[in-house]
């Protein structure tokens, strides 16, 4: 009976998501010549081929996605164990990795792993990464759920989006002083703050800036919803931001509000497998989220 090696496997696993040996061996800090040494013992011992060649490329095959798919499940299932073993807990542990991009806010991320929290069987792992890895890891069985701005349908056949919630989005500063007059044109040669990533939230900003002819300078563009909000409290400078992120500093006085974008919405998103179970612990979740 052939006894899997886990570092093989790791191997492989890299091989797949990077798309090529090099990148791969780069990133394992390995020779390309010992990875493709490595990959190839996995081949062999399996009796299959995972990957097919085509020209320089290395494409996975129909093989390789079915043992990246059962690949992915071992090293979950390994992860839950180790959980388990270095806890005080009888019962089974289960591992809930929740992803991220960096311009939800941590609120919104705490209020949705809330109940997660209060069960003793369930440890919560939270990943801030890009979109793209996001998706990649939940498509992959890596993430079981990744929270952003949009839905994504379009981006793969294999995932869904449940929407959580709308927030209005405001324009916040510290205080008038430097905004004199009317919103919008209060904000012309006025210092703003704006998003790195592309992400719905900056997108709605710029078409705002565009459609109301605004002449505004940007002194910083960060790709974390905390630095912005920092940013409108500590200076002349402006910020637009979802409501829920910055409803504390309004209350304290720390913020005002100088307008508010009334054609555009944040909207928070929970993006998962579509052939995930109907009954269970993600869909109490989502259930939870969303009332």
């Amino acid at each position: 009976m052939y006894k899997i090696n886990f570092n093989h496997l790791h191997y492989f696993l890299t091989i797949a998501n990077q798309g090529s040996i090099s990148k791969a061996a780069k990133l394992l800090h390995i020779t390309q010549p010992a990875l493709s040494h490595q990959l190839r013992i996995l081949e062999e011992d399996l009796g299959i081929k995972l990957f097919d060649r085509i020209g320089k490329r290395l494409v996975i095959n129909e093989h390789g996605e079915k043992v990246q798919e059962y690949a992915h499940k071992i090293f979950r299932q390994s992860e839950e164990m180790m959980a388990y073993l270095k806890s005080d807990n009888e019962e089974a542990l289960k591992v809930f990795k929740v992803g991220a991009v960096s311009w939800i806010s941590k609120d919104q991320i705490y209020n949705f792993i809330k109940p997660l929290l209060f069960n003793q069987n369930i440890k919560v792992e939270v990943f801030h990464k890009s979109i793209d890895e996001l998706l990649s890891d939940v498509e992959n069985d890596l993430m079981d759920v990744a929270l952003c701005d949009a839905p994504y349908s379009d981006r793969s056949k294999t995932l869904s989006g449940h929407f959580i919630s709308n927030d209005p989005i405001v324009c916040v500063a510290r205080n008038k002083e430097y905004f004199k007059g009317r919103f919008p044109k209060c904000l012309n040669n006025k210092k703003l703050v704006n998003y790195s990533e592309a992400c719905l939230l900056g997108d709605y900003i710029d078409q705002f800036i565009k459609k109301n002819d605004l002449d505004v300078q940007t002194v910083g563009s960060f790709d974390d919803i905390s630095l912005l909000r920092i940013a409108a409290q500590t200076g002349a400078i402006a910020a637009f931001l979802p409501k829920s992120v910055v409803k504390q500093p309004l209350k304290s006085k720390e913020l005002v509000t100088l307008g508010t974008l009334k054609e555009y919405k944040f909207s928070l998103w929970a993006i998962t497998k579509k052939d995930f179970p109907n009954e269970g612990l993600l869909n109490d979740l989502l259930k939870k989220a969303s009332k």
